[in-house]
């Protein structure tokens, strides 16, 4: 429903037209930065597991990641339903705690939710610099939002199990800091293939000014509303590059790009499922 107001909202004759002159080549590049990108999301929860002391190879983790992907394909829930996934399945790879296992997976979200609003406000910072964005007042009420997320893990909360969860994260910032710069290749790829995804749409904006703008899009993107982001993406899309001068319908297109993208990546990461894991003894070695 989501997805068919932004449509009606931008006029699907519009948005039609926007998808008929989507370079193919454009596109295909940013199928291949978004797949760089999940590849370093793969390392990074791996890297996050082994800092809770879980095993989890690189290999195995990278296996289990698309498999979620693929489940987010066919479950609502944006990210959730693949998140779930992922956790049992390495609770299920020797390391008979479930519990860090979900940890792990529930870590290596906020890592990438507090790397991408750092990336953000930085790209912010520059395009203000440089004059590649304008000294707005909405600019700042965003580069505000973005350092106020910056300072959350830091303030306490008032619900005490809320309260106890957030010291948790923050007794684990080891292994959070230590995969810091996987998170940043993360958001600095997936970046990449938003704007790749934008020049398909024919948007004319620089990397940096995308990279600035990516926070609120992916973070809606991941907002548990129907399947795999479609529809908060977009809606997400027209405001944030509408601010931009970007054409509602082209907004639109970049957004339902990237997540045909995601789409076309857990389509193809479908006969992992088919897939038997290897034992936990090779897992170990390995």
């Amino acid at each position: 429903m989501l997805l068919a107001a932004v449509v009606w909202y931008v006029d699907p004759r519009a948005l039609a037209r926007s998808l008929a002159a989507v370079d193919g080549r454009w596109f295909a590049a940013a199928v291949a930065a978004s797949v760089v990108s999940n590849l370093f999301s793969a390392a990074r929860w791996a890297a996050i597991a082994r800092g809770l002391g879980l095993v989890a190879p690189l290999r195995a983790a990278a296996a289990m990641y698309f498999r979620g992907m693929t489940l987010n394909v066919l479950l609502p829930g944006a990210t959730v339903s693949g998140d779930l996934l992922r956790g049992y399945q390495l609770g299920r790879l020797g390391n008979n705690a479930l519990l860090r296992a979900g940890a792990s997976v529930l870590l290596d979200r906020l890592s990438g939710l507090w790397i991408l609003c750092a990336c953000s406000l930085v790209s912010v910072g520059g395009a203000l610099a440089v004059g590649l964005v304008p000294a707005a007042r909405d600019t700042g009420i965003y580069a505000l939002a973005l350092a106020l997320a910056l300072a959350a893990p830091w303030l306490p909360l008032p619900h005490q199990r809320l309260e106890q969860a957030r010291r948790q994260a923050l007794a684990s910032r080891g292994a959070l800091a230590r995969s810091a710069w996987l998170s940043v290749l993360v958001q600095l790829f997936s970046a990449a293939a938003l704007w790749l995804c934008g020049s398909a749409a024919g948007v004319q904006l620089g990397y940096a000014v995308m990279l600035a703008a990516a926070a609120p899009i992916f973070i809606m993107g991941a907002v548990p509303l129907g399947w795999g982001g479609f529809g908060a993406r977009e809606a997400a899309a027209v405001v944030v590059l509408g601010t931009l001068g970007v054409p509602p319908e082209q907004a639109t297109t970049t957004a339902l790009l990237y997540g045909v993208s995601a789409l076309l990546q857990g389509i193809a990461a479908a006969p992992l499922f088919l897939v038997r894991s290897e034992s936990v003894d090779a897992l170990r070695r390995s």
